[in-house]
């Protein structure tokens, strides 16, 4: 399965890491799932990770946290992110998780964002929150 996941969550996971979306940034390390970023959206989770108050509860510097995406981006497809997407108006910033699952082929987008969340469906892609994946995860057969 192949995921698209919103930066929020990255940050909740790095935080938390026994939270849900800690357990689906642990999926993406053990390949169980196939995680797709564009470099937007990897300069947008390294930015949010290095928010004083963020940094405060998961007290990494700023060389550990990229140590985190170099391991990281071994298990990630990156795409260019450059498809033009203007589904949602409210907050345009939100339109690269969507360019990027389009791209690559993403079966979820990930997220606890609501501009993400109302849209539900792009591109026949399902944007869903992090606890609904794992849902589906375990409810799925074995590969």
């Amino acid at each position: 399965m192949k995921i698209v996941v919103d930066a929020n969550l990255f940050a909740s996971g790095l935080i938390k890491p026994n939270s849900n979306p800690g357990k689906i940034l642990d999926l993406v390390q053990q390949n169980r799932v196939e995680l797709i970023l564009s470099p937007a959206i990897i300069k947008e989770i390294k930015r949010i990770l290095l928010y004083p108050k963020i940094q405060k509860y998961h007290r990494k510097t700023a060389q550990e946290i990229d140590e985190y995406f170099e391991d990281l981006l071994m298990f990630a497809w990156i795409v260019e992110g450059e498809e033009i997407v203007n589904a949602i108006k409210d907050d345009p910033a939100d339109n690269k998780y969507l360019a990027c699952a389009y791209e690559g082929e993403a079966d979820y987008i990930l997220s606890g964002d609501h501009h993400l969340l109302d849209l539900e469906v792009y591109q026949g892609i399902d944007i869903i929150k992090a606890s609904a994946f794992l849902n589906i995860l375990s409810t799925s057969p074995p590969n």
